[in-house]
This record gives C-alpha cells, sequence and structure tokens, in this order.
C-alpha cells in the first residue's frame, strides 16, 4: 500500500494537511487490523511512504521526480520479498514510526 511518512501519529510534530494525514494513518490502521487478524498467512505486508515526489500532488517544489523514486520503491519492495509480517517503510528501506 503506498502510505505517506505524514501518515505517521509518532512524527507528526507540527501539524498541517491534517486531511491527508488523516487518511493515510486510516490507511495504516486499516493495515495493521489485516496484519493482525492474518497474523498465521506468512504474508509480506508492506506501507510505502515514498516520499515527497514531483506529481499533480506533489507539485512542482517536490524533491524528487517519479523517475528517481520508482527504482528506490521497488528495491524495497524486492527487499521485503519473503519477510513476512507488516512493515511501515520509507524509500530507502528505512522504519517509518507508526
Amino acid at each position: 500500500m503506498i502510505s505517506s511518512a505524514q501518515g505517521s501519529i509518532s512524527d507528526n510534530m507540527n501539524g498541517r494537511h491534517e486531511v491527508y494525514r488523516s487518511s493515510k494513518s486510516a490507511l495504516n490502521q486499516l493495515m495493521r487490523s489485516y496484519a493482525a487478524r492474518h497474523a498465521d498467512d506468512g504474508r509480506a505486508l508492506l506501507l510505502m511512504a515514498p516520499g515527497w515526489i514531483r506529481t499533480d500532488l506533489g507539485g512542482p517544489k517536490a524533491p524528487f521526480s517519479v523517475e528517481e523514486s520508482i527504482p528506490k520503491v521497488v528495491d524495497v519492495l524486492i527487499s521485503k520479498h519473503g519477510r513476512p509480517g507488516l512493515e511501515y517503510l520509507d524509500r530507502d528501506g528505512n522504519t517509518v514510526r507508526w
């Protein structure tokens, strides 16, 4: 699932973008509940926070292009293969705090 670091409740120190943040927090909660209910499945589940990307949503000031970001996202997806359970990771494979 594509989430965002802005979905992190722990890292929300300055507010702003409340509607976007809450939608991503809700997605994170949904996936956490799903993972708990299916803990014995052995599935690899991932909430991906790709960073601020230059798109229609991200705008022209975002530091990364889609072309720069996608290879990193794919690398994280591949590294998650075979590792069961839910993780919330950024595009560099670092854990994002819940």
